[in-house]
Order: C-alpha cells, then sequence, then structure tokens
C-alpha cells in the first residue's frame, strides 16, 4: 500500500469513529437528557472512542507487532459501552451506567495481563511500554500539585477559603486521594480511551501538519469541540455556552500540559495517568462526582482562564516544542496489501 493513502486510511478511521461516533451518539444522548433520564453511560462510552479509532486505523493499516488481545479486548468494550449508551432512552429503567462500570472494571482488569505478557516488541511498536522509570511519575505529582492549587485559587474570589482549609483538616479528602491510586488500575482503560487517541495517535500527525506549537494548540481546539455533545446536553444545559467555552480553555491549556509530559517522556501512560488525576480528583475536593447540572457563570470562566493560564502555559516554552516529535517509519506500519 501507498504510505501517503495508508496514512490517510488511518486518519480517516480515526475521525469516522472519534468525532463520528461522538456526534451521532449525541442524538440518544439529547433524547434521554430532555426526557430526564441518567445520561451517565454518554461520556464514559465516549471516552472509548479516540482509543476505538486509532486502534481500528491502526489494525487497517499496520500489520506487524501488534498486541492483539489487547487491542480486541479494547474493541469489545467499547461496543458493549455504545450498547448501554443507545439503550438508555428505551430501556428505561436499566441502571446503564452500573453496567458501563462493571464493563471498564472487568475490562481493566482484563487487560493488564494481557498487555504484560504480550512481546515487549509488540508493545514498543504501539507506544504502549512504559519509558522514563519512576522519575516519569514526577509530571503526574507536579500536575497533581498544579491542579490542587488551581482549586485553592478559584475559591479565593468567593472568600470561602477558610471553610474550605477546615474541609482539608479532616480525614475525608486524604482517604479519597489515597483510594484513587488503586483505582486507576481497575478503570485506566476509559482514561486510556483519550489519551492513546489524542496524546499517541494525533498528536504527532498534528504537530507534523502544522508546527510542533500550532499543532498542539489546534489538538487542544479540536479536543474541546469533541467534547460539545455533554457540553450540550450533559454537563450544563442552562450555561452550555459558558460551559463550552470553558472547555475549549481547560482542553487547550491542559492539552499543553498533558503535550510537554508526554513529549519530555515518551510514555503514554503518563498523560493517561494525569488525565485520570484530573478527572476523579474532583472527588477528593468536593466530595462529590456529581458533573451534571452546572451553572456556570462568565465570571467562573474569566476566573479558569487566568488560573490556566499561569498554571499551565508556563511548560509551552519548553524546548520539547522546537522540533517535531518521531512517528514510526512507514516502512514498519504495514504490509504490503
Amino acid at each position: 500500500m501507498n504510505p501517503n493513502k495508508s496514512i490517510t486510511k488511518e486518519v480517516t478511521i480515526f475521525f469516522l469513529i472519534a468525532f463520528g461516533m461522538t456526534y451521532l451518539m449525541g442524538i440518544p444522548l439529547a433524547i434521554s437528557q430532555r426526557a430526564g433520564l441518567n445520561t451517565d453511560a454518554f461520556p464514559s462510552a465516549q471516552m472509548m472512542y479516540p482509543a476505538a479509532g486509532a486502534i481500528l486505523g491502526l489494525m487497517a493499516t499496520r500489520h506487524r507487532k501488534r498486541p492483539k488481545k489487547f487491542y480486541i479486548l479494547y474493541l469489545l468494550a467499547t461496543l458493549v459501552m455504545i450498547g448501554c449508551a443507545v439503550s438508555v432512552p428505551f430501556v428505561r429503567d436499566a441502571n446503564w451506567m452500573m453496567v458501563c462500570n462493571a464493563v471498564i472494571i472487568v475490562g481493566s482488569v482484563l487487560a493488564w495481563p494481557m498487555l504484560l505478557l504480550d512481546k515487549k516488541e509488540n508493545r514498543a511498536s504501539f507506544g504502549l511500554c512504559w519509558h522514563g522509570g519512576v522519575k516519569a511519575l514526577g509530571y503526574v505529582a507536579l500536575f497533581i500539585l498544579l491542579r490542587t492549587l488551581s482549586v485553592f485559587l478559584s475559591v479565593l474570589p468567593s472568600g470561602q477559603l477558610g471553610e474550605y482549609l477546615q474541609y482539608w483538616a479532616t480525614p475525608a479528602p486524604w482517604l479519597i486521594f489515597v483510594m484513587l491510586i488503586p483505582n486507576f488500575f481497575l478503570s485506566f482503560l476509559a482514561f486510556f480511551g483519550e489519551e492513546y487517541g489524542w496524546r499517541y495517535y494525533l498528536q504527532p500527525k498534528m504537530q507534523k501538519r502544522f508546527g510542533p506549537r500550532r499543532g498542539v494548540l489546534l489538538l487542544g481546539l479540536l479536543w474541546g469541540f469533541w467534547h460539545l455533545p455533554l457540553n450540550l446536553f450533559y454537563y450544563s444545559t442552562e450555561t452550555s455556552l459558558q460551559s463550552f467555552v470553558g472547555q475549549i480553555i481547560t482542553c487547550i491549556t491542559l492539552g499543553i500540559f498533558f503535550a510537554w509530559a508526554y513529549l519530555k517522556t515518551q510514555n503514554i501512560w503518563i498523560p493517561v495517568l494525569l488525565h485520570y488525576f484530573n478527572n476523579n480528583l474532583i472527588v477528593v475536593y468536593t466530595a462529590s462526582a456529581e458533573l451534571t447540572g452546572q451553572v456556570i457563570s462568565w465570571a467562573d470562566i474569566g476566573i479558569l482562564l487566568v488560573i490556566n493560564l499561569v498554571l499551565y502555559m508556563p511548560s509551552f516554552a519548553s524546548r520539547v516544542f522546537n522540533t517535531l516529535p518521531q512517528e514510526p517509519a512507514v516502512s514498519e506500519q504495514a504490509d504490503t496489501l
């Protein structure tokens, strides 16, 4: 197969799944939301689409040294999650989110031996190996520190810092944080779903096409638009415009930090961990996992913009953004078809 046609085929498959499925599933999401149904299954399923698109694209064009068992498990889990989400408006009495959680837990538990027992060359060929040793976890620790600082800074304008400090003086946030560590191994599949698609697959292509920094900025913008159905029909139906603008700010600024950590380590598991903690630390900060029904003001958006620019944008000055990342050689991508 012509190398350029191979890459075009990969990217087409990726966008059809990652974005096409997301916007198509926005239809049953909107129906379910307007019917007052529990729609938690939709964002859980949506997190799986980017990696599913990347995997299907890679399987269609790259046939050597493939982690086949892990890929098949991931795709099967994605199909079940899609089925759960689609069923929400039709089988209304079922707890589809509970089923989704079970799929993620069972899939994550089964995925670890499939990955670890596969040949290292198979994992390495598709970006699944750990790089950087224990030092790579320093990027995760830095992010947790910055993420926590952002929460404290966001509380300042409300004048409730004293009450918030009292909450942190209790055992609750610390116990929840400790529990997040083992929970990662039981739920990583969903966070892998986004980062394998965005950081491992699409980021180097965007950087090659648009430049090291512009490519990351545009990827953040795409990532924000990918969330649009959730902004309209899940996160904040009353203030969906503010939710969407806040999403764009978050995706661009966090996308820069995630890209920086990935480029520094060449380790996809680092952004997977970053994404996991970004989504789950909300339980530590608020003792609640509720994401729906948010009411967001433009003042909240302004505060978010300032804080995120101050905390995450400095990483954009790193020299890792001065050169293009290396993609796998085309000659290693596919057998002759």
